[in-house]
Parts: C-alpha cells; sequence; structure tokens
C-alpha cells in the first residue's frame, strides 16, 4: 500500500505504535491482576506520546511518500529504539529502578 499524504505516513505510523502497546498488553493476558502503572495517568500520557513519536518519526523519515508496512514498522521500532536510549543513559548504580521520571518508566 503506497502512502500519498503527510498525515496517512502520520497515521500509519501511529498505528505502528499502537501495535506495540497492543503486544505488551497481550503479553500480560495470562496476569490474575493488572500491573499497578495501569491505573496511572502518567503511563497512558507517555504511551500517548510514544504513539505520536513513532507517527512523527515516520513522517520525518518519509515525508509524504511512504510505503505503508515501512511506516508501520519504523513507527512501531520508534518507542523501541528510543526506550532503548533511554534505558542506556547513566543512571543509579546498582538495580535499575522504576522511578516518576520519564527516564526512569522507560527503563525495564
Amino acid at each position: 500500500m503506497s502512502l500519498q499524504t503527510i498525515w496517512a505516513v502520520f497515521l500509519v505510523g501511529a498505528a505502528g505504535g499502537i501495535a506495540l502497546e497492543l503486544l505488551h498488553w497481550y503479553a500480560l493476558r495470562r496476569d490474575e491482576r493488572l500491573p499497578a502503572y495501569a491505573a496511572s495517568p502518567v503511563y497512558w500520557i507517555i504511551t500517548l506520546a510514544m504513539v505520536v513519536f513513532g507517527g512523527g518519526i515516520a513522517v520525518l523519515y518519509f515525508g509524504s511518500r511512504a510505503d505503508g508496512v515501512v511506516a508501520f514498522h519504523v513507527g512501531a521500532s520508534a518507542p523501541l529504539l528510543l526506550q532503548k536510549l533511554a534505558s542506556t543513559l547513566a543512571g543509579e548504580p546498582g538495580a535499575k529502578s522504576i522511578g516518576t521520571t520519564p527516564i526512569n518508566f522507560m527503563r525495564w
């Protein structure tokens, strides 16, 4: 599928980010209880930002013309790359802890 507008590229890239989030929740399907962060507004704001980031990176890569599958792939991989970058930044020594900052939030 060939995308011909910036909005189409953005939306397909964002769909890649949404697919990544759905995959995350699919992996949690067998847990009896939802994780504590599921009710956190910070979690959902950062998740929305990652979806928008994925769409934005797809637009930066391709502009207004892209193959749909590639734009989707870029949209899904952009949040993963940002998460990996955040997890490699210098942090506290010892075990990685989940804090309230966006950088700590994205560490695994």
